[in-house]
This record gives structure tokens, sequence and C-alpha cells, in this order.
């Protein structure tokens, strides 16, 4: 299912251009199955020409995948990873192999089976590096994807409109026909730029914003796992992790941490049922987490 900011707005735009068209006329009129074929047919057919099938299947998967995923909540992330790293840093990395099997982020999940299994800090960041550039080099081709579809769609619909007119002119004895006739061969114009305008070019700008967030995310990861396997203090891997927070967010995690009694037992609260909180907000996980100690 996509995200609540996508589906808002795909309703918004299609609700007032229909809002608009109802108001000024009726919407058989901007009906035609032939134009919808020449558009989106061709955009398919010039698509598959330029990329690959995979290629073509991947960006639409990535997309669906992407924009159906929770929202998460870095800070959310970074308890998590302070949490880990404390435990580590007291028993070792031996201590959290028995709870990596529950981490939900197959990049975390994966990172940390490494590093349990007792790989290098060298080998590891090289191999985590180069699962980030494998997929940011994916990602950046899914988004291109859609650019050119978004692309080639106006270039369709002034095609479908040219053949329109052909064969509108061709009856050009028939005065009265030619409006009619030249209304109908400016709707394959109308749908390639709605096509263009309201579905492809903005999916190709959110796979772009959302494919930034992934990987900011998995840097963040990257960071905390080799500080981990260095056994370095949790507190400089934390102020490590921090910058890849949004300012506001590390402004408030940062206070939040500031405030908090000296030898508070919370990650050990934390640690006894942290796979349910992975997916949550920092506050409402911070909320719940009050509520037991209270």
């Amino acid at each position: 299912m996509l995200d609540r900011s996508t589906i808002i707005g795909f309703v918004s735009g299609f609700t007032l251009i229909l809002m608009a068209i109802v108001l000024q006329g009726s919407l058989i009129v901007f009906a035609s199955l032939s134009a919808f074929l020449i558009v989106a047919g061709g955009v398919l057919a010039a698509t598959l020409v330029n990329y690959s099938y995979e290629n073509i299947k991947y960006s639409f998967l990535t997309i669906g995948r992407m924009m159906g995923a929770k929202s998460v909540d870095l800070r959310t992330d970074m308890e998590l990873m302070r949490m880990f790293a404390k435990k580590v840093r007291t028993k070792g990395l031996l201590v959290i192999d028995d709870e990596i099997g529950n981490i939900d982020n197959d990049f975390l999940q994966n990172g940390l089976q490494l590093a349990v299994d007792g790989y290098n800090k060298e080998s590891l960041s090289n191999i985590l590096d180069d699962e980030i550039q494998s997929q940011e080099r994916q990602l950046s081709i899914s988004v291109k994807v859609l650019d050119s579809m978004s692309e080639y769609s106006p270039a369709f619909g002034m095609i479908g409109t040219l053949i329109g007119m052909i064969l509108m002119l061709q009856n050009i004895q028939d005065p009265e026909s030619l409006g009619s006739g030249l209304a109908v061969a400016l709707i394959t114009t109308l749908y390639g730029t709605i096509l263009a305008n309201m579905v492809l070019g903005p999916l190709a700008g959110k796979l772009e914003y959302l494919s930034k967030l992934d990987l900011n995310r998995k840097e963040m990861f990257r960071v905390g796992i080799l500080s981990m396997v260095e056994e370095e203090n949790p507190r400089i891997m934390e102020n490590k992790m921090l910058i890849y927070l949004a300012p506001k967010q590390r402004a408030e995690y940062k206070k939040f941490h500031e405030k908090l009694p000296y030898g508070t037992d919370r990650e050990d609260r934390l640690f006894q049922k942290w796979p349910k909180y992975q997916s949550e907000e920092w506050e409402k996980l911070n909320e719940d987490l009050e509520v037991e100690t209270g």
C-alpha cells in the first residue's frame, strides 16, 4: 500500500481534475480507449526498447516496496543500536547472536551476523560498502526508468493527436465534424500530460526521495556495526550515528538522554522486549518504557 502522502496527492490531484471537467462538461467526452492505448502502449514499448525487462520490473517492485513500507524513525534505530552496543561492550558480540534473527531490517541483520561471525573491521566495512553502493546503483536505474517514462508520455500524447488530426482532415469537406474531431484528437495529449505530470514524474521523485532516506539509514547502521566490532564506547558510537539524524530529531534525542537519571535500567527493559519496538515511533517507545517504569 502506498504511503499516506502519496495517496493524498493522487486522490486530491485527480479529484480536482475530474471536478474541473464535470463543472464544465461531461466525463464521457474525455473517455477514449484508442487514446489510452496509444499513450500507454507507446510509453511501455519505448521503455522496453530503452531498458531491459528486468530493470523495468525491478523499478515497479522497488517503488511498491518502498512506498508500502512503514515509516521509520531513526531515533528508534538509535535506541536499539545503543542498547546492542552496551550489551556488546560488556559481554562481547556473541551476546546478540540469538537476537539477530528478530531484526526486521535485512541490512542490519546481515551486518550484525557478519560481525558475530568474526569478520574484521576492514572486511566487514568493504562488504557493507559494496551492498550500499549496489543498492544505490539499482535505485538510480529505477529512478531513470520512471523519469524516461515521464518524458515519453507527452510525446506519445502528441503522436496520438497527430494521428487523430490526420484522420480528421480526411473529412475536411464536412466542416461540422471538424470541431468534434479536433476535440477527440487532443485527448491523447491530455492523457500523455496527465500521465507524465500526475503519475510517472511524481513517482520518480518520490522514489528518489525514499531511496535517499533508505541509504542514509543504511549508512547509519554501517557506522554502528563497525563501532561495535571495534568495541568502541557506546557514547562514541552514538555521536557518530547522530549526524545521520535531522537536526531537530538530533536535538530532541540528545536532550532526552541528557535528562535520564544516572544508572537507569532502561536499556535492560528495552532489551527484553525490543523486537516489538523496532517499528515504533520514538515517542511511543519512550512512552511505553516510562509506563513500565511506573
